[in-house]
């Protein structure tokens, strides 16, 4: 019965027509509708007045109170929805991008992985970006298509927030202009972010405070594990006691890390930003949050000293990697569980199981401002010599933790700002700040995201698989938006030595290559990436323009400074603008002062 009830209301929204009207910037004529779903599964509509920004923005706003006692709300715009058939496309997220060819199915990003709170359309009656503002981390984005009917719209879970609705839920829409797509919606997204984050400014400005940024942009990135119990063995699902928790394995020593780089250098890397993992006790995430002392399995202090003063007696950035995500049982500042953030009925969070055994979700509260271990560690850590972007470990890349404890209870909007607090300490104790995949809400703040997302990952072994997805392919929108401004790896496949399909995609991407290790195995193929890189690494500082399809795998990727690369992902050459690219290559098009073009091939 619910869903024909929703069923009907999808289908009232899409026969409305004042979508057409609506994409006209000039003169924006959209309605929405909420829908409020109690515990019982019975349905609430309420009609949404449009209200106008000074930026062209229209914004329909669910009041708190409408929601209270609701299991989820769902916000609909009719310029949200699609038929089956019709030219253009959906985009969200990363840059997940489906056309209109499917009579049913569900694409569904959870909220602990909704980095980017937009979703977009481009249809014949026009193109929009809308943007997820209030209780930001307590929705999920859902493309629903149902008989030829498509809908896109976030669903706020309020019933499993622990306390209800804190904060009015809207819906921002910005009608595009006609013909507008994907790279005009990164834009805008782009301009949406600005206007309410003063600190996100262009990797070029904040290098005049902080000149060694442009030492990192023209860096490749390497890790070393040096010290690591071990892990993913069938008993690694549980509690573990200092009694009881497995043996530290040193994988690599600080003084053997020290030759591996001293090699990397004989070969002519120049520029490498190392950041040193599994330094701390316990070794990698072994006894989180604690950090000291320095594990001696990997060489103790002094050896890390040795290491840190050798790196950079080679010219290299070294910092390090540390986890103030998550916390053990094992760890010494476990304080019978009220490290850890608690959930309802007074049970403690989990979030999976790593080389410490369970890992309960670290509350940042707690950690900074109730027990202070946390800004205290990071000045120890910084004591050691440490210089570049320090690297807290899915710091960015996990939605805050909402915490239930009383004596350190905290909503995700209120653990936020000790993610936000955090980073700023470590840009002033460490010169950066790094983590992964980066929620919209710390972009002002990193200087270096590991990975943008592992969704080509993913869709990839969707495609492989036969599972169904309505996403048909995976545009740059992060890097549309950010490119200049947050230093990025696109994926996981992109990682490492890379083969050349996934290389091109990190050219595509304007990726900065990562490697997870140095030593005898990989450094000639870093020495490779190196090479390569060094003709590309100009580009880190320069925003992404444009990035379009001119053919089927044959895309041209624009570039603020005049440059472009023609990336060829076919088995035979491709021909546009008089650039000719070999099969599955790139090609880098300089534009020099006098605006004379000057082309090079590059290959890794």
């Amino acid at each position: 019965m619910k869903s024909l009830r929703i069923l009907a209301i999808l289908a009232a929204l899409g026969a409305t027509g004042a979508f057409a009207a609506s994409m006209s910037p000039t003169n924006p004529s959209l309605a929405a509708t909420a829908v409020i779903t109690a515990p019982d599964g019975s349905l609430r509509d309420l009609s949404l007045p449009a209200g106008a920004r000074d930026d062209g923005a229209l914004v329909f706003t669910l009041p708190r109170a409408e929601a209270d006692g609701a299991k989820f709300v769902d916000i609909f715009a009719d310029c949200a929805t699609a038929r089956t058939g019709e030219d253009g496309y959906w985009v969200s997220q990363r840059g997940m991008l489906g056309f209109f060819t499917r009579e049913n199915g569900l694409w569904a990003t959870r909220r602990d992985w909704v980095t980017l709170p937009y979703f977009g359309m481009k249809t014949p009656r026009g193109s929009f970006l809308a943007v997820v503002e209030g209780m930001r981390f307590e929705f999920d984005m859902r493309l629903d298509v149902t008989n030829g009917l498509y809908r896109m719209f976030p669903r706020w879970r309020v019933g499993e927030t622990g306390i209800g609705p804190y904060e009015d839920m809207s819906l921002v829409v910005y009608p595009l202009a006609d013909g507008a797509g994907y790279n005009e919606m990164a834009k805008a997204y782009r301009r949406y972010k600005e206007a309410r984050d003063p600190e996100i400014r262009p990797l070029k400005e904040r290098a005049k405070e902080r000149p060694h940024l442009l030492q990192i942009a023209r860096s490749v990135a390497v890790r070393q594990q040096c010290a690591q119990k071990p892990f993913k063995r069938p008993d690694d699902a549980r509690d573990f006691s200092p009694e009881t928790e497995h043996p530290v394995q040193c994988r690599h020593s600080f003084d053997d890390t020290l030759e591996a780089l001293r090699r990397l250098k004989a070969l002519g890397v120049d520029d490498v930003a190392m950041c040193v993992a599994g330094w701390q006790t316990g070794g990698y995430d072994g006894r989180a949050p604690a950090v000291f002392p320095v594990e001696e399995a990997a060489g103790g202090e002094e050896g890390l000293r040795r290491l840190i003063e050798g790196a950079k007696a080679l010219g290299y950035l070294i910092d390090a990697q540390d986890n103030y995500t998550d916390c053990y049982t094992v760890s010494p500042l476990w304080d019978g569980g009220n490290v850890a953030c608690m959930g309802t009925n007074g049970v403690l969070d989990v979030n999976g199981s790593w080389c410490g055994g369970r890992a309960y979700n670290l509350c940042l509260k707690n950690a900074w401002d109730v027990q202070g271990f946390m800004p205290r560690d990071l000045r120890r850590t910084a004591g050691l010599g440490f210089w570049g972007c320090h690297y807290i470990d899915v710091f960015s890349a996990a939605f805050p933790y909402r915490c239930l404890n009383p004596a350190h209870a905290a909503n995700r909007n209120e653990q936020m700002r000790y993610q936000v607090a955090a980073a700023r300490l470590c840009r002033e104790l460490f010169g950066g700040f790094a983590s992964e995949c980066c929620f919209d809400h710390m972009i002002g703040q990193v200087d270096y995201i590991n990975y943008a997302t592992a969704k080509l990952r993913d869709w990839r072994k969707q495609k492989k698989t036969g599972f169904p997805t309505l996403v048909d392919k995976i545009v740059p929108f992060w890097e549309l938006a950010f490119h200049d401004v947050v230093l990025s790896n696109p994926d996981k496949i992109t990682q490492e030595v890379l083969k050349q399909p996934e290389n091109l995609i990190l050219v595509e991407f304007g990726g900065r290559p990562i490697f997870y290790h140095v030593g005898d195995d990989n450094i000639p193929g870093i020495a490779r990436a190196y090479e390569q890189f060094k003709s590309l690494r100009h580009l880190q500082l320069e925003e992404m323009v444009r990035h379009d399809e001119l053919a089927e795998g044959f895309v041209l990727v624009r570039y603020g400074n005049g440059d472009s690369i023609y990336v060829n992902h076919t088995g035979a050459p491709k021909t546009a603008d008089g650039v000719t690219v070999p099969a599955n290559d790139f090609l880098l098009v300089r534009a020099d002062e006098n605006n004379d073009n000057q082309s090079e091939r590059q290959q890794p």
